[in-house]
């Protein structure tokens, strides 16, 4: 009894471990680096790690808002997490922890996402082209 106890912890290991999923990893290897708005050409997509957990990062610029020099309105790191022909986000700086799900679709070149920052045009598709 106490030999079978004894690999009791390397069985539930090995199995732990044989049975997590890498998706993830091959999600953020296709999308890692920076993407353009080729409309703007201003806007930015970054997808990279911060931390242990992948993130999108949304550059818009800065603009003028009462007397400060702030960042525009959704920019910054969004947790999230691909589905077929979505993408489902949350934005971090937000004090909503509900993740809303955009129309999204990623070509060898390109990126087409639903315009996820600003909710008055939803139904407005934004294409993105990598850059690096």
């Amino acid at each position: 009894m106490k030999t079978k106890m004894k690999h009791l912890p390397i069985i539930t290991l090995v199995l732990t471990l044989l049975s997590c999923s890498n998706d993830n990893l091959t999600t953020l290897t296709d999308l890692n680096g920076k993407w353009v708005d080729i409309n703007t050409m201003t806007d930015t997509l970054t997808f990279a790690l911060l931390g242990d957990k992948e993130s999108m990062i949304l550059g818009r610029g800065k603009e003028i808002r009462n007397g400060f020099l702030l960042p525009k309105h959704g920019s910054g790191s969004y947790d999230y997490e691909l589905l077929t022909d979505t993408i489902s986000l949350r934005w971090v700086a937000s004090g909503n922890l509900n993740f809303r799900r955009y129309y999204f679709n990623k070509t060898r070149t390109n990126i087409i996402i639903e315009k996820f920052f600003d909710t008055n045009t939803r139904g407005t598709f934004l294409t993105f082209k990598r850059i690096n």
